[in-house]
């Protein structure tokens, strides 16, 4: 409604109205009252304690909350670490091959050396898991199940995280068509290149957090990352494509 409908018909007799009290909004209230309470506690004695123990709190959980992101980059290197002794093992090979790989174990190795559009960005290195619950995510990228294993024909599908967890697809936002991508599995290398754009896209490209099209079935042999953006966010969903140009099978 605009300003102009709300004045009074001036056909109409003119009658004042009584001005109805003014309400602050809700953050305004509870500020002001929040703001009246921390005033009032350093008048008692219980009063300075209650804030030194908040002031405690409040600090602990700033640190807490800074020091997240090491903490979770310590956990996923320890991951990591354990991981790869389980890519190498014995069993790895027969488990890859009968697809009985558990949620949380070795799948593959994404190895991303060159960024064509970021010179200063690290080389991605990580141990790829079976599975993208949170669980499996703390290692830092995880394979989607019901996607087809490395080297198959379709849509190969892995989630990474960008801040975190060793935040493996920090910078994928920077990969560039010709880029090369390479999964190591026990079965062999499968290499990718990233392509200019797909289904109307450009690559990479950014869409809706539940957009599940990107994992769909393919008539090629595709790679697609995913992860978050923008970065410390679940608010859309970063997308990289890939197609498949080369097969080295190892017996």
């Amino acid at each position: 409604m605009s300003d102009q409908e709300n004045w009074p018909d001036s056909s109409a007799p003119y009658a004042p109205e009584k001005a109805s009290p003014r309400k602050e909004m809700l953050p305004k209230r509870v500020g002001a009252t929040f703001g009246f309470l921390m005033g009032c506690l350093p008048r008692r004695r219980s009063g300075r304690r209650a804030l030194s123990v908040l002031t405690v709190l409040m600090a602990f959980t700033g640190v807490l909350l800074l020091s997240y992101p090491f903490i979770t980059d310590f956990q996923a290197k320890q991951r990591q670490s354990s991981l790869a002794d389980q890519f190498g093992s014995k069993d790895a090979k027969e488990q890859y091959k009968r697809r009985q790989v558990a949620i949380g174990g070795a799948l593959t190795r994404l190895d991303i050396p060159k960024f064509g559009g970021c010179s200063s960005c690290k080389r991605i290195h990580v141990i790829v898991v079976e599975g993208t619950s949170g669980n499996a995510l703390r290692a830092g990228a995880g394979h989607y199940e019901t996607t087809p294993l490395p080297g198959e024909r379709g849509n190969v599908a892995i989630a990474g995280h960008r801040t975190g967890f060793g935040e493996p697809f920090r910078h994928i936002d920077a990969l560039r068509a010709g880029d090369l991508i390479y999964l190591d599995t026990p079965l062999g290398r499968y290499t990718y290149q990233v392509v200019a754009s797909f289904d109307g896209h450009n690559n990479p490209w950014v869409t809706g957090p539940r957009d599940f099209s990107v994992l769909a079935m393919t008539p090629d042999a595709v790679l697609t990352l995913t992860s978050c953006d923008p970065p410390h966010t679940s608010k859309n969903r970063l997308i990289v494509r890939a197609k498949l140009i080369k097969s080295e099978v190892v017996a």
